[in-house]
C-alpha cells in the first residue's frame, strides 16, 4: 500500500516523531511511505517532501492541492493519513480529485470556534490519543458523524 502522511508543521512535535514511528512499522511491512510537510526533524526511512503545509493564505491553499493531488497520483496513493487540522483540511479537498482513502489523527486539543463547530474536516475515521480528546471532538466540536477509534502513543 502506499501511504501518504501529511503533516503542517514548523518545528518537531510529537505529532511528527508519532508519523515517523508509524512509519517505520509500515515500511517494515512492505508498505510505501511518503511524508510530506513543513518540515521534519526526525530522521526518517520514509520518502520526505517539503511543502508549507501551516501556511493557510489563499494561494498556497490553491498550490498544495494542486501539488498534492498530481502527487498522489502520480505516486499513486491508496491513503492519506493526516496529522493536523490543516492536513486535514487539505486531504478533504484533495480527495474530490482523486478517489482515495482518508484518515486523520488528533494529537490534541483543537481551537474551538463557528467554523471548526459546523464542519468536520478530520473525515468519517479518525484516531484520537486519548479519551478525553474523543470527548472533546463529540462534545467541543460537534463530530458526531465520524467513527472515533482510540489508539494510544506507543512506547518503543
Amino acid at each position: 500500500m502506499n501511504i501518504l502522511h501529511l503533516l503542517s508543521q514548523t518545528h518537531l512535535t510529537g505529532a511528527e516523531v508519532y508519523a515517523v514511528t508509524i512509519c517505520k512499522f509500515q515500511l517494515r511491512d512492505g508498505h510505501r511511505c511518503l511524508i510530506v510537510s513543513d518540515t521534519l526533524n526526525v530522521p526518517s526511512a520514509a520518502s520526505y517532501l517539503a511543502m508549507p503545509i501551516h501556511n493557510r493564505h489563499f494561494i498556497n491553499r490553491i498550490r498544495n492541492i494542486v501539488k498534492l493531488i498530481r502527487l498522489c497520483r502520480r505516486e499513486k496513493i491508496d491513503v492519506i493519513h493526516a496529522h493536523s487540522r490543516a492536513a486535514s483540511w487539505l486531504a478533504n479537498i484533495v480527495r474530490w480529485f482523486v478517489p482515495i482513502a482518508f484518515v486523520s489523527t488528533v494529537h490534541g486539543r483543537q481551537s474551538v470556534h463557528a467554523s471548526s463547530q459546523r464542519a468536520n474536516v478530520y473525515g468519517y475515521h479518525i484516531i484520537v490519543v486519548c479519551e478525553h480528546l474523543a470527548a472533546h471532538l463529540r462534545d467541543e466540536l460537534n463530530i458526531r458523524n465520524a467513527h472515533l477509534h482510540l489508539i494510544r502513543n506507543g512506547i518503543e
